[in-house]
């Protein structure tokens, strides 16, 4: 086993190099003090310095949630171990990067130096905001730090830790500063950029380019990043896979005092007096009340029959986000940075009053354009993922360009064949060709340019289409 070492601003830190000697991966790496005992329900504080070497060979815990279930649809895809270990000590993150050469104490390559860095790109993982993990093994980010960036992932609190809210919090929150008194599991992604951005330069990482990108809620964490009035300059692009747009979950962002009485009608459930008490409920028995926890009337439902937990999702907090994205947006108030958006053909399916299938994760994601590109913000570009995935009919599912744009197909179950390959290595260039210039145009391995992707416009709802044996500009 091949070890490498940096300094980051908090201690020295031990990776190992990957099954590519090339990269070297941390697991691992605390990026914010475990948010237990007092610190539950609190926005996440600085990472203490340690002493001596910090091993980062192993992944951290998962944040707090249900058991995976390996006989589901997505435990299966994933194939996460259920036993793997969960826990509310769980804000790290990992690291790929290629620039690290030689053994023991590590340097950058002279030649990423000179250039300021290689890019670097933040992922943030989906679940509805109640589960997912960075050990996933679809996130592993050894095939695109082999096309020149260091990518990092981020754990963030999930479900009733991380978008708890109270009017207590906000009680607290006027007596510290006006801290943000919601939303932590949003602020624990912002805190974990932020680390990014202060040591990232020990890995070979550019802080001036930094990409945010994410899936699903992932995918609508990377938008609320985007529309927080906190997060000037903290990052300069950003991709969003199978999120939605302003559509599904994010067409309606619930209010401040919305998710305080849903957190009193918590509290009356479990029979805690208050929010301190609640504190020293074990993290366990927390979750398991957070699961039988009924939803409003009414809520919990999104457009083709997916059931989303209308208990624990982002608010409009006053401090983290002031507005709805749409409103946002539409009144220019988001980070200007260029912006990579997309969908599978197949998912978030609704029936329309005349009867026909709709694709309503295409539809908000349109929406999401159309609004960008009236604002004049940055340059927005699209995609849409057409690829029946083989080895079952599950056909073109949520998320399922995730194995493509990871290029992790050899780790898949699936039996994909040699044009499979192909448009994975092809969508990972154009995900590191963006992230490294705000356009995904460039070559292929073998220096031949790829087909042309235009940016997209209101007028022709220009997209590259990823299907099968083929990948194309196309408008409609």
């Amino acid at each position: 086993m091949v070890l490498r070492r940096v300094r980051t601003r908090y201690g020295k830190v031990e990776g190992i190099a990957a099954e590519d000697p090339c990269i070297t991966v941390f697991r691992g790496v605390p990026f914010a003090q475990p948010p237990v005992g007092d610190l539950r329900w609190r926005p996440p504080r600085h990472v203490e310095p340690w002493n001596g070497l910090l091993q980062a060979h192993d992944f951290g815990p998962s944040a707090m949630q249900p058991q995976w279930d390996s006989r589901d649809f997505y435990g299966r895809e994933w194939q996460m171990d259920p036993e793997s270990p969960r826990s509310e000590d769980c804000l790290y993150l990992n690291i790929w990067t290629p620039a690290l050469c030689g053994s023991g104490e590590a340097r950058c390559d002279s030649r990423v130096v000179a250039n300021g860095g290689l890019p670097v790109m933040v992922w943030i993982h989906g679940g509805a905001y109640q589960c997912g993990s960075t050990a996933e093994k679809e996130f592993d980010g050894s095939a695109l730090a082999r096309l020149g960036v260091v990518v990092v992932s981020v754990a963030y609190r999930l479900n009733v830790f991380g978008f708890f809210a109270h009017s207590d919090l906000s009680q607290q929150s006027s007596m510290t500063a006006m801290e943000p008194c919601a939303n932590f599991g949003l602020l624990d992604q912002r805190a974990a950029i932020i680390w990014v951005r202060d040591n990232i330069a020990a890995f070979g990482g550019n802080a001036d380019s930094i990409t945010l990108f994410g899936q699903s809620a992932g995918a609508a964490s990377v938008l609320s990043q985007i529309c927080s009035p906190m997060n000037n300059g903290l990052f300069h692009r950003a991709i969003m896979q199978s999120g939605a747009g302003l559509g599904m979950f994010n067409a309606h962002v619930r209010s401040l005092a919305q998710a305080q009485r849903n957190g009193s009608r918590f509290l009356a459930f479990i029979g805690a007096e208050s929010v301190e008490d609640a504190r020293c409920i074990p993290a366990d028995e927390l979750l398991d009340a957070a699961e039988r926890f009924p939803a409003p009337d009414g809520a919990g439902t999104v457009p083709g029959g997916w059931s989303m937990p209308a208990n624990w999702v982002p608010c409009i907090d006053g401090r983290f986000l002031n507005d709805q994205y749409g409103a946002t947006i539409a009144d220019r108030k988001q980070q200007a940075v260029d912006i990579l958006v997309g969908n599978t053909t197949g998912e978030f399916m609704e029936t329309s009053s005349d009867g026909t299938r709709v694709a309503a994760g295409e539809q908000g994601n349109l929406e999401l354009l159309h609004t960008w590109a009236k604002s004049g913000a940055g340059h927005p570009y699209y995609y849409r993922f057409d690829v029946d995935m083989p080895g079952d009919n599950a056909g073109v599912f949520h998320s399922s360009e995730l194995w493509f744009t990871f290029n992790n197909l050899g780790v898949c179950w699936r039996p994909f064949s040699g044009w499979h390959y192909e448009l994975g290595d092809a969508m990972s260039r154009y995900w590191t060709r963006f992230a490294a210039t705000g356009n995904p145009n460039g070559t292929d391995g073998r220096g031949n340019p790829l087909p042309i992707w235009d940016c997209f416009e209101s007028c022709t709802n220009a997209a590259m289409h990823f299907g099968e044996h083929t990948y194309m500009q196309w408008n409609w």
